[in-house]
């Protein structure tokens, strides 16, 4: 069973992570932005504000590649970089209001396919899945 779980999980983690699923939210939202750069700018998002170095490991990225991007999102206007209060060395991003903006659609884009997908489930079983997800992310959580 549990090898089961294992390739449902990699196979839905590997359909999230598609540049192709990338470039159509892109698309989808109207916004201009390379998929490279999508799952960075979404986990910047999501983190607000975070680490070049948090972000790269949440993303099992590594730093450079995950900084390039940032530096890309910056000249876009998307993201803004400082140094952290506690130690310069590190550089810490966060969504300007117009990154916050494109966030916004991107997720309101994101929700919308996620309900056309959902139609045809009740809101119990939304509301069964999403608890099992986080008891599942909790569960695993006790092994890091």
């Amino acid at each position: 069973m549990e090898d089961k779980l294992f390739s449902t999980l990699i196979e839905l983690t590997t359909m999230l992570n598609q540049s192709d699923r990338h470039k159509k939210m892109i698309a989808h939202a109207g916004v201009n932005m390379e998929a490279a750069a999508f799952r960075v700018f979404i986990g910047i998002g999501r983190l607000q504000s975070t680490s070049v170095g948090d972000l790269a490991a949440m993303m099992g990225k590594n730093y450079s590649s995950v900084s390039r991007q940032i530096d890309k999102l910056e000249i876009a206007g998307l993201v803004h970089t400082y140094p952290a209060r506690n130690d310069s060395r590190i550089r810490v991003s966060e969504l300007t209001n117009h990154g916050k903006e494109i966030y916004s659609q991107i997720n309101s884009t994101r929700n919308g396919i996620l309900q056309e997908a959902l139609t045809d489930w009740t809101v119990d079983e939304k509301q069964r899945l999403l608890d099992d997800l986080r008891r599942l992310i909790d569960s695993l959580n006790k092994f890091n």
